[in-house]
């Protein structure tokens, strides 16, 4: 979690970004297709009408078919997880994975 909080505070700066408009980020709703643990966060990948998107944030237990939201904090294009040795062409950090 400070791994990650260092990274979205770095990118915040560089992009002019308060922690405060990170909070007012969009809301997202979906069913989850897919989650993967690694390296303290939850990986899961969300349905929402007829969008799919990759997001990670700590650690939470989920599993497929869960309800869950996501507020949009920061975007990353082509992020390679070293843990999971794996590159997600977007993915969406957030501060919870919170079930619905």
């Amino acid at each position: 979690m400070v791994k990650l909080a260092k990274i979205l505070a770095a990118a915040a700066m560089v992009l002019g970004i308060s922690v405060s408009a990170w909070a007012m980020g969009k809301v997202h709703e979906g069913t989850v297709l897919d989650t993967m643990d690694s390296g303290g966060y939850t990986y899961v990948q969300v349905k929402e009408g007829d969008n799919t998107f990759w997001a990670a944030g700590p650690q939470v237990k989920v599993d497929k078919g869960d309800k869950v939201q996501v507020v949009e904090q920061m975007w990353m294009t082509n992020f390679t997880s070293k843990t999971l040795k794996r590159t997600f062409d977007k993915l969406m950090f957030v501060g919870e994975i919170a079930k619905k």
